[in-house]
């Protein structure tokens, strides 16, 4: 923990002058701008998009809190879906994205689990795409089928509504990857990428698009994307990110769309559980 900290302060103090001047326009921004509830975006009709039944067996045991009802979990969730649309709606924003470091630090689920706890605001309907093409666990979570997806998108003629999934969560609708594909990079970069890109973010107004990356030290495929996205947060975990994997994604990072640090893995001292 003490690490991870350290190797926030360095980086941050790196940018610390363009930081504060951006804190303190966040800061204006919030108080002047006249926020106006959207329309609901619980009165949707799946009429194109798959629907599946989760239950909450399911997400139970793939730690899928924010979906459970009386989960305590839950309300860390939306202290963090608070934070990240108070910056959002300030800029105006709708595009976010979830990438790591390195793999294995649980980034997926915390997508998973942002996007729900954003579905359940009355104000938002969330997309949860998965464009970690080379290794895809979004639709593990949901215990759904990962046959087609964003690669069928990219590689043939499939259309995005009929490839969208609605998981039995109201305003929340899921774009899964597809089988694996190693040469993922070569997809991501194309002009229908691009498109799809710009589809996503502009079709809804109260939509929230939130986009699982794969990780940032490993392949070029998040730098890729990155481009095409308002903002960004970093998933770390306590004992397995090192501060050289910190302070080279924060290096590859726009700072001006990086929200902040997710640290996860932290070990509660009065439960000995493991919080996000």
């Amino acid at each position: 923990m003490e690490r991870i900290q350290k190797a926030l302060e360095k980086a941050s103090k790196q940018r610390q002058t363009t930081s504060s001047f951006n804190s303190n326009n966040e800061e204006q921004k919030l108080d002047a701008i006249d926020i106006k509830k959207r329309p609901s975006a619980n009165k949707i009709a799946y009429e194109q998009t798959q629907t599946i039944e989760v239950s909450d067996e399911c997400f139970r045991k793939n730690r899928v809190v924010s979906a459970l009802k009386n989960d305590a979990r839950a309300d860390l969730f939306k202290i963090l879906r608070t934070k990240i649309l108070q910056q959002m709606r300030a800029n105006q924003w709708n595009v976010l994205a979830i990438t790591s470091p390195a793999e294995g630090v649980g980034k997926s689920l915390i997508a998973t689990n942002l996007a729900i706890s954003i579905a359940m605001d009355a104000n938002y309907s969330v997309l949860l795409a998965d464009l970690d093409l080379r290794r895809p666990s979004i639709n593990s979570y949901f215990d759904m089928p990962a046959d087609i997806g964003v690669r069928d998108y990219l590689e043939s003629d499939h259309s995005i509504p009929n490839l969208l999934i609605h998981p039995g969560l109201e305003s929340l609708v899921i774009l899964p990857a597809g089988k694996p594909l190693r040469s993922s990079s070569e997809l991501l970069s194309t002009p229908k990428m691009i498109a799809l890109a710009s589809e996503l973010k502009n079709r809804y107004p109260d939509r929230i698009v939130i986009l699982d990356l794969p990780p940032l030290l490993h392949t070029d495929d998040a730098i890729m994307i990155m481009p095409s996205v308002d903002a960004c947060v970093l998933v770390v975990a306590e004992g397995e990110t090192t501060e050289d994997e910190i302070t080279r994604s924060l290096q590859l990072l726009d700072e001006t769309k990086c929200l902040g640090t997710i640290l996860n893995k932290a070990e509660d001292s009065q439960t000995g559980g493991y919080y996000y």
